[in-house]
């Protein structure tokens, strides 16, 4: 029971205006708790967890090639403007960043490729799309890697992403209208659009000068 309820609250860590749960990830305890530890073969687990340790120092390695092929793909858009082709093109890295950056180690990354993803999928009209809008949201994913950021509460990278977030948002209100209410519940938890969207230096560092 107490295991159970250990489970069910979470570790957080706090901040002056936000608390961040952190949740255990282990491969292990995943498992036992979903299928019950009699019922499969824990050794297996075990040697599952050894050869993800033995690979994971080629995680940072496999980031940079996925933030080369965004940044490649962004490149293309600047170069052959803001069509579906090559918009479909800028999207596909992203999804792949938003699907396993977590899993190399880079929680934020994954973060703003959501965000990124959102307004990709979503605007009605490719050539409407803000290319200093995704270039903030490409600089931003390779930025988390180059800084090598893969604390998911480091507060300036929370920052970071909550902005580009509440950009997407309201860009896409805006081009949706009406039709936005359909995609809101998808949003990140908590975002309060406001009336003035924020504004972003082109120059996006995760570190105070």
């Amino acid at each position: 029971m107490a295991e159970q309820m250990q489970d069910a609250n979470p570790p957080e860590k706090h901040f002056d205006d936000h608390s961040v749960i952190v949740p255990q990830h282990k491969l292990k305890q995943v498992v036992t708790h979903a299928r019950g530890s009699t019922q499969i073969d824990m050794s297996a687990i075990d040697r599952a967890e050894n050869a993800l340790d033995e690979i994971r120092s080629q995680f940072p390695e496999w980031m940079n090639m996925e933030c080369q092929r965004i940044d490649t793909a962004r490149k293309i858009i600047h170069e052959q403007g803001l069509t579906r082709a090559t918009v479909d093109a800028l999207f596909m890295p992203a999804h792949d960043i938003k699907g396993g950056a977590t899993t190399l180690g880079f929680p934020l990354a994954e973060r703003i490729a959501t965000s990124l993803c959102r307004l990709l999928k979503h605007v009605p009209e490719p050539a409407r799309l803000p290319r200093n809008l995704i270039d903030h949201h490409v600089d931003a994913i390779r930025a988390v890697v180059r800084e090598d950021v893969k604390d998911v509460s480091n507060p300036y990278g929370v920052e970071l992403a909550e902005r580009l977030s509440i950009m997407t948002e309201t860009f896409l209100a805006a081009e949706l209208k009406e039709g936005y209410a359909k995609i809101a519940g998808d949003a990140a938890p908590r975002l309060v659009l406001p009336k003035v969207p924020p504004k972003i230096s082109p120059k996006i560092s995760l570190k105070r000068n």
